[in-house]
C-alpha cells in the first residue's frame, strides 16, 4: 500500500515538472511588440507673398443724393412711391400709421388753442370798445386784467400741447409735430430705395434713399458675418476693379467713394459700400440695374516671413512656436501679422529657414 502511495507522488511530482518546464520555455520565447513612435509633422519658415482680396457683390444704381429719415419711431402705413420713380422737392413719399392718431390729437389740440386765442381776442376788442365809448376807469382796469387772465390761459394751452408761447406761429409748429409721422423729397431726383409698408422704424432708420437719374454709382452688398472685419481693412478712396456680371470681358477701374460711419462719412445704418468708376463707360454697357461683382484688394505683403497655422500655437494668450533645440524641444514666443486660410505672417520670433515642430 505505502509503496504505491510512493509512485503516485513521484508520477505526480514528475508530471508537475514537465509542466513548468514546458511553460519557462514558452515565457522565454515572447518578445513584447514595441508601440510605433509618432513623428511630428515640422513646418519650414518661408518667405512668399500674402495677398488678401475679398468679392463684393453690387448692382448700378443712380449716385445717391440724400438719405430720408421719419423724425419719429413708428410703423410704415402709406408709401407713394416705388424704386425707380422721379419726384420733385415737396412730393409726400410716405407716412406712419400712427399719423392718424397725430391727426386726431392735432385736431383736439387745435380747437383748444382757437378757443383760447379767441378768448384772448374777445378780451382785447372789449377793452378797446371801452376806451372808445368812455367807459370808467375802473371797467377799463377790470378788462385789463381780463386781458391778461385771458393770456395766461392762452400760454398755458399751449405749453400743456408743447408749444412755445414766444412762437410767432403756433399753429405751424403743431403742423410740424404731425409731419413727424410723413416723410417728403427734400430735392428733386429718382428713388433708389424706399420702405416697404409694416416696417418697424425709428427716426435712424433709412426710408428713402434719392439718387440723380444722370450719374450712375456702384452700391456693394458685404457679408453680414464680416462685415466689420472687412470694412476695418477698406478706406474712402480705396482702388477696386469692377467686373460686369453680364459682359466678363469687360473690366473697370473704380474707387470707393463711400463707406458706414463709423468706417466712412456714409450713415451708420446702410451697411454698403460705393463705388465710383475712374472713367464712365459706354451708356450700353453701365446702366441703372445691372449687375457688377467688385474686386477689393484689402491687403498685399511682399517678401514676407510666413508659416502655415497649424504650425502656430496659442495658449492663454501666448502665441508661440516649438523648435528643436540642444536640449530637447523648446517655445519660441512669436509676433504675427496678416492671416489667411493657409498663411500666417511672422513679424518676429524666426528667421527663414527654421524648422518648427507641429503639434
Amino acid at each position: 500500500m505505502k509503496k504505491k502511495i510512493l509512485i503516485s507522488l513521484f508520477s505526480l511530482v514528475a508530471a508537475l515538472s514537465v509542466l513548468l518546464a514546458g511553460c519557462g520555455s514558452t515565457s522565454s520565447l515572447v518578445t513584447p511588440t514595441p508601440y510605433p513612435t509618432a513623428e511630428r509633422k515640422s513646418y519650414t519658415v518661408a518667405r512668399g507673398d500674402i495677398v488678401i482680396n475679398v468679392e463684393l457683390f453690387g448692382q448700378v444704381q443712380p449716385r445717391t443724393l440724400k438719405t430720408v429719415y421719419f423724425q419719429m419711431d413708428g410703423h410704415v402705413g402709406d408709401v407713394f412711391v416705388q424704386v425707380n420713380d422721379h419726384v420733385k422737392k415737396g412730393d409726400l413719399l410716405a407716412n406712419l400709421v400712427e399719423l392718424n392718431d397725430l391727426l386726431i390729437s392735432a385736431t383736439s389740440t387745435q380747437d383748444a388753442i382757437q378757443r383760447a386765442e379767441d378768448n384772448l381776442k374777445i378780451a382785447q376788442l372789449t377793452l378797446e370798445k371801452y376806451k372808445a365809448t368812455g367807459a370808467s376807469p375802473y371797467d377799463i382796469q377790470i378788462q385789463a386784467l381780463n386781458i391778461d387772465l385771458a393770456q395766461l390761459d392762452y400760454n398755458e394751452a399751449l405749453v400743456k400741447y408743447g408749444i412755445d408761447p414766444k412762437s410767432p406761429d403756433p399753429f405751424g409748429q403743431l403742423q410740424a409735430q404731425v409731419d413727424k409721422a410723413r416723410v417728403y423729397a427734400p430735392l428733386d431726383g429718382i428713388i433708389i430705395s424706399g420702405v416697404n409698408p409694416g416696417r418697424s422704424v425709428t427716426d435712424t432708420t433709412p426710408a428713402f434713399a434719392i439718387g440723380d437719374g444722370t450719374q450712375m454709382e456702384i452700391v456693394a452688398n458685404v457679408d453680414a458675418s464680416k462685415a466689420d472685419d472687412e470694412f476695418k481693412s477698406m478706406y474712402e478712396g480705396m482702388p477696386v476693379t469692377v467686373l460686369p456680371n453680364d459682359k466678363p470681358d469687360l473690366k473697370w477701374t473704380g474707387k470707393i467713394t463711400q463707406l458706414p460711419s463709423p468706417y466712412g462719412t456714409g450713415d451708420q445704418n446702410d451697411k454698403t459700400v460705393h463705388i465710383t468708376l475712374d472713367t464712365a463707360p459706354a451708356t450700353s454697357d453701365f446702366k441703372s440695374g445691372d449687375t457688377v461683382t467688385v474686386d477689393v484688394q484689402l491687403a498685399n505683403k511682399i517678401g514676407i516671413l510666413w508659416l502655415p497655422p497649424d504650425a502656430i500655437r496659442t495658449v492663454g494668450g501666448r502665441t508661440f512656436v516649438i523648435i528643436n533645440g540642444d536640449n530637447g524641444p523648446k517655445r519660441v514666443d512669436v509676433e504675427i501679422g496678416l492671416k489667411t486660410t493657409d498663411k500666417i505672417e511672422i513679424i518676429s520670433g524666426l528667421t527663414e529657414g527654421q524648422v518648427v515642430v507641429g503639434p
